[in-house]
């Protein structure tokens, strides 16, 4: 492993950063993953038992989105503005879709309407289904990189940002934290909506399996250079090895040893290796340029001074522990079976 990842504050707010997008991926994910079933089952006993799992603790999982925009604007502020110009139509539609998550979460269930219910079913699955494809594309993005010049300028609009890559990564992202979705849902639920969630447990993993294959046969083809990293640092073979035993663990026991209480920590193991490998592949690049390497924005020539990074460091060190000692303490209170009654919306 590169030294400068632990010894110089640039490499550990790099190390830091990919932290707050796994912290994100693994609260935020299972959430949208639940919800992206949605429209997926027409019935309604289901629908209202897969919401009332969430419904505790949703809102609250968006705080490490919240978290990790506020770090990057501060330890990283030009990739902060760049990737907020760059991807400004693109984050649009995420503000957006999660606003029509939120409304759709609130009003469905306030008129006994089949019309009423029918379109807030629509809106709360775009809701869920757009942030976890576009946080796939927005990575993708970055690190195969977008046209940006020396100053950060960005050429392009949002259909320059749907490349094959990226699309693809999109899917894997939907996948990825579909799995985690089901495994939440599985510990969370009994009777027709646990049967329903150990089938799409199969189907999800189907899909995360082939999209990451078909993700990785492109990018050995057309940037195979994003492999260098791994060659070039050994120990960074840990995260994609966390990804492969993550991913044999899911099936050991969802298909094998049916011991589905357990299938979220392998889902969790799985979306940790494959957040990791996506970043220590970039590493030391955050967002790469199609235009010239030297506009490559570097954790070096993007971060803000030693003296705020030291600052946000001391910060971090005591406000990201009561950040996962609270959210610990939620999920403690609200741990149990739910059902169709009772819960949120009613």
């Amino acid at each position: 492993m590169p030294m400068e990842l632990i010894t110089t504050l640039n490499g550990i707010w790099f190390l830091l950063a990919g932290i707050f997008l796994v912290g994100y991926s693994l609260t935020d994910g299972f959430d949208l993953g639940s919800g992206i079933l949605h429209i997926f089952t027409k019935d309604e006993e289901i629908r209202l038992t897969n919401m009332n799992a969430i419904a505790p603790v949703w809102d609250g999982n968006e705080v490490w989105l919240i978290a990790g925009g506020g770090m990057l604007f501060a330890a990283f502020p030009i990739v902060y503005a760049v990737s907020f110009s760059a991807f400004y139509l693109a984050m649009f539609l995420v503000l957006w879709a999660l606003i029509l998550r939120a409304v759709a979460f609130e009003y469905r269930n306030k008129k006994d309407s089949p019309t009423w219910k029918k379109w807030w079913d629509i809106a709360y699955w775009i809701g869920n289904i757009v942030p976890a494809f576009l946080f796939g594309v927005a990575v993708g993005n970055a690190v195969i990189g977008i046209p940006i010049d020396e100053k950060g300028v960005f050429y392009g609009n949002l259909f320059t940002l749907l490349k094959p890559i990226p699309i693809l990564m999109g899917f894997v992202s939907v996948f990825m934290f579909l799995i985690h979705g089901v495994a939440y849902l599985l510990i969370k639920t009994e009777g027709k909506a646990f049967e329903f969630a150990k089938k799409a447990a199969i189907i999800g993993f189907v899909g995360y399996v082939v999209s990451v294959a078909v993700a990785d046969f492109f990018i050995i083809a057309l940037k195979s250079e994003l492999f260098n990293n791994f060659f070039d640092y050994p120990l960074f073979w840990i995260a994609p090895i966390l990804m492969i035993i993550g991913v044999f663990l899911y099936f050991k026991w969802l298909v094998v040893d049916e011991k589905y209480d357990k299938v979220i920590y392998a889902s969790s193991i799985t979306i940790t290796g494959t957040v990791l490998t996506i970043a220590l592949a970039s590493y030391p690049v955050f967002i790469r340029s199609t235009i010239d390497e030297k506009y490559n924005l570097t954790i070096w020539n993007s971060s803000s001074s030693d003296l705020t990074l030291t600052i946000m460091l001391v910060s971090t060190l005591i406000f990201l522990p009561i950040v996962i000692g609270y959210t610990t303490y939620v999920y403690k209170v609200f741990k149990g079976k739910v059902s169709a009654k009772g819960g949120y919306g009613h």
